[in-house]
C-alpha cells in the first residue's frame, strides 16, 4: 500500500491580475507625463525665444551686408529682446555702450576693438569701411554672447547705455 496514493494533486492558486495598478504606479505615470509635457513646452518656448537670434545670424551668413545694414540688423536683434522705445533712440556711443554692457566681461574688449572703427566711420560720407570682416565678426560675437538676454540684466543694460563707451572701455 502506497501512502502517497491518498494524496490529492496540488492545486496552484489563481493568477494575480495585473490591473488595477496600485495608486503609486498611477501617481508615477501621471508625474512622468506631466514632466514630459512641461519639458516639451519649455523647449518650444526656448526655441521661439531664440528665433530672432537665429534669423539675424542666418542673414549675416547668407548675405553680404554692408556696415549700415549690419548695424541696423544688430539693432533689430537687440529690439527683439530689450525694450524697444529705449533702444530705438540709441546711436553712436550710446548704442555702443548698450551693446558692450550686454556682453560678458571677457568679450567686451574684443567687441569694442572690432566695433569702434565701424561706429566712427558710419556717418562719414567719403570713408569706406576697410575692416568689414571685423565688423561682421563683432556683430556675430554680440549675437552669440549677448542674446537671448537675461531678464535680470535688461534694466541694468539700458541704464548703462547712457554711459559713454570710453568709460566702459577704460573700466576693462
Amino acid at each position: 500500500m502506497d501512502p502517497l496514493a491518498d494524496l490529492k494533486t496540488i492545486h496552484l492558486p489563481e493568477q494575480i491580475a495585473q490591473y488595477p495598478l496600485a495608486y503609486g504606479w498611477w501617481i508615477l505615470l501621471v508625474s512622468i507625463l506631466m514632466l514630459t509635457a512641461w519639458g516639451l513646452i519649455k523647449y518650444r518656448k526656448h526655441r521661439q525665444h531664440c528665433q530672432a537670434k537665429k534669423q539675424a545670424m542666418q542673414m549675416i551668413q547668407e548675405n553680404k551686408l554692408d556696415a549700415e545694414q549690419l548695424i541696423s540688423l544688430l539693432k533689430w536683434a537687440a529690439m527683439q529682446y530689450f525694450e524697444r522705445q529705449q533702444i530705438a533712440s540709441l546711436t553712436g556711443e550710446g548704442l555702443q555702450a548698450f551693446l558692450v554692457s550686454c556682453l560678458p566681461v571677457k568679450q567686451q574688449p574684443i567687441f569694442i576693438e572690432r566695433f569702434q572703427p565701424a561706429l566712427e566711420k558710419r556717418y562719414q560720407r567719403d570713408e569706406l569701411l576697410d575692416n568689414h570682416n571685423e565688423l561682421t565678426e563683432a556683430v556675430m560675437l554680440w549675437l552669440k554672447h549677448a542674446l537671448p538676454a537675461k531678464q535680470s540684466n535688461q534694466k541694468s543694460n539700458l541704464k548703462s547705455a547712457s554711459m559713454p563707451a570710453s568709460k566702459i572701455a577704460g573700466a576693462n
